[in-house]
């Protein structure tokens, strides 16, 4: 129930706020700048706040920190409120790449995403990891599909920003984070699928048949982080 509210209010704040602000105040007549840059006020200051609350930083976090400050400061020094419609590009175009880097770095991080957002599949899926070859191709290939995506979600950002008109800017800009967040699921569902291990891995009695089951005897992928090579101990791998 608290991740329900927790993420609910993540919307309010994040999406729901900057445009009734920004679409209110053009209607009252405030510039297209002045209206985008109270806009950022809510999400900024969640920011700030859950910063200073937790004493923690993330680099996720920071990131969204960073694009926001950047805009604001290229926006004022050109006099123009598109440096401030792009900054969900400066986002997305660094994570994109990076997600791109981790293809062959350790455990891809669309893997370490799902596991920490699905807890009740992390054991089968440090088994299959360590087991499975074409499991642990079908998460690179959803590593380097994420990438791509996230680039794309950029270049679309930063295409819409400089050549749209700035009041249909923000709802496209919502409109992209949706297809790109939908755009996501067709890689996993197609390459998991392909792997042979769906039933596998998303269905109860068959992921509880399988760690039930004796463990395979296979040489673990030399890319595996620590987590990995722990779950290949574990399970004879």
């Amino acid at each position: 129930m608290q991740s329900i509210i927790k993420r609910c209010r993540g919307i309010l704040i994040d999406i729901a706020a900057p445009l009734v602000l920004f679409y209110g105040l053009r209607a009252g007549g405030v510039s297209d700048m002045v209206a985008l840059i109270v806009g950022m006020v809510p999400p900024l200051g969640s920011a700030l706040y859950s910063l200073a609350r937790t004493r923690r930083t993330d680099a996720f976090g920071m990131l969204v920190l960073a694009a926001m400050v950047l805009s604001l400061i290229a926006s004022l020094l050109a006099g123009s409120p598109r440096d401030l419609l792009v900054r969900n590009a400066l986002v997305s175009a660094p994570l994109g790449i990076w997600v791109l880097v981790t293809v062959w770095r350790g455990t891809p991080i669309s893997f370490e995403v799902t596991r920490t957002l699905m807890p009740q599949l992390a054991p089968a899926m440090d088994r299959l990891w360590v087991e499975r070859p074409r499991f642990r191709r079908a998460w690179r290939q959803i590593t380097a599909m994420w990438g791509i995506l996230g680039l794309v979600d950029a270049g679309l950002r930063i295409y819409f920003s400089y050549t749209l008109a700035v009041a249909t800017v923000p709802v496209l800009d919502i409109a992209v984070t949706i297809g790109t967040v939908v755009a996501l699921q067709i890689p996993t569902h197609l390459f998991l699928r392909r792997s042979g291990c769906w039933v596998v891995l998303f269905e109860r009695r068959a992921r509880a048949a399988y760690l039930a089951s004796a463990p395979m005897r296979r040489r673990a992928d030399p890319h595996a982080t620590a987590s990995s090579a722990a779950a290949s101990h574990r399970f004879g791998g």
